[in-house]
């Protein structure tokens, strides 16, 4: 047992003569030699165009207007829920939807089921705005489950 403490006390004098040894490295901060490189990309992702030619920040904040004017009412907006039971909430409609038929049904005009929903007609821009924010916040919809299967 006594041989059991002196390895202890050994590995704890040797453990507090390193820390301050150590310290001035703390300070020290590798940097990358493609830094340059992955700021350039960052800024080019930055002004990268989305589908209206904008670029994409600007593009999803003002289909964000389009879908607070037009659909937030109902579906709610960004993270929250539909207000609406029968709507879905915009989070999760392209996962209930095909984006490329839902751009369509905006183009020519959108149509449901039920009469509580207005029908909206948005032009091509409109369109593209929308979608693009629709993109930017989806997420998978829980109530649909996936099983694996094979």
């Amino acid at each position: 047992m006594g041989h059991y403490l002196v390895k202890e006390s050994a590995m704890r004098r040797l453990i507090y003569a390193l820390v301050p040894l150590s310290l001035p490295l703390m300070g020290c901060v590798q940097t990358s030699p493609y830094e340059p490189e992955i700021a350039e990309l960052q800024a080019q992702e930055a002004q990268e165009l989305g589908l209206t030619g904008l670029p994409v920040a600007e593009e999803i904040e003002l289909g964000r207007q389009v879908a607070a004017s037009q659909c937030a009412d109902c579906h709610g907006i960004d993270k929250e829920d539909a207000r609406r039971t029968d709507a879905p909430p915009l989070r999760y409609i392209l996962a209930d939807y095909d984006g490329d038929a839902l751009a369509e049904d905006f183009r020519d005009g959108l149509k449901v089921g039920h009469p509580e929903m207005p029908q909206f007609q948005f032009g091509p821009k409109s369109t593209d705005l929308l979608l693009s924010y629709l993109m930017s916040i989806q997420e998978p919809d829980p109530s649909i489950h996936v099983t694996d299967e094979g």
